[in-house]
């Protein structure tokens, strides 16, 4: 099965994919950016956790499609590939728009986005691993073997965001500096989004792949 068959359609999700991440992420920042420079910090963490626990939704759908495609390449790959780290997208996702809107409404706002912030991180640090393996698939079936290290380099740099977020958010929870800690740390994940995040993986494929080329399946 050629390359150019299996994912002929997805141009269009890609870049819905991308667009997505790119508005989740920056909206993030500018989010996190506003409160730190003291405009309504209480609102504007709580809408950023809201903001960032949809962005994720996105990002784990656009995963999740990638993995159907994936797995229709691939004769004999199951789709529990790498389903542990999908659930931990999608159930962190929830979990943040969740206590987010709590915040809002004013219920221990400083704890529950401070616990948001570690569950975004864990989330990305879990799914690490399974966008590693997903993205290590792409390349190969795409033949540009070249951008393998580049991928793992991606991967990679999203654990370190994971990492920095759920250390900040430990922090935050044990009472210091709550809320600067947690706005930094959806600064950083807002940032991970933007360029770890898996429709700008998809991009950077696209962007090297020869238009003329024909892909065949191994």
């Amino acid at each position: 099965m050629s390359m150019s068959e299996t994912f002929a359609g997805t141009g269009a999700e890609t870049s819905s994919g991308l667009f997505a991440e790119a508005v989740g992420g920056i909206a993030t920042i500018a989010l996190a950016i506003i409160a730190l420079s003291g405009t309504s910090p209480s609102f504007l963490l709580a809408i950023a956790t809201i903001v960032f626990g949809a962005a994720l939704l996105i990002e784990g759908t656009s995963i999740a499609t990638d993995y159907a495609h994936v797995v229709s390449a691939v004769p004999g790959l199951s789709l529990q590939f790498g389903a542990g780290g999908l659930a931990s997208v999608f159930l962190a996702g929830i979990t943040g728009i969740i206590l987010g809107v709590l915040a809002l409404l004013g219920i221990a706002a400083p704890a529950l986005t401070s616990v948001a912030v570690i569950v975004f991180g864990s989330a990305l640090l879990l799914s690490s691993s399974a966008a590693l393996n997903l993205h290590t698939l792409k390349v190969r079936l795409s033949g540009e073997t070249a951008m393998a290290d580049m991928m793992s380099g991606t991967a990679g740099a999203q654990a370190l965001v994971g990492i920095a977020a759920v250390v900040l958010g430990i922090l935050a929870v044990a009472g210091t500096d709550a809320q600067p800690l947690a706005l930094v740390a959806l600064l950083a994940l807002g940032a991970g989004m933007l360029t770890t995040g898996n429709g700008m993986s998809n991009a950077m494929v696209s962007m090297f792949r020869s238009p003329n080329r024909t892909y065949v399946a191994r």
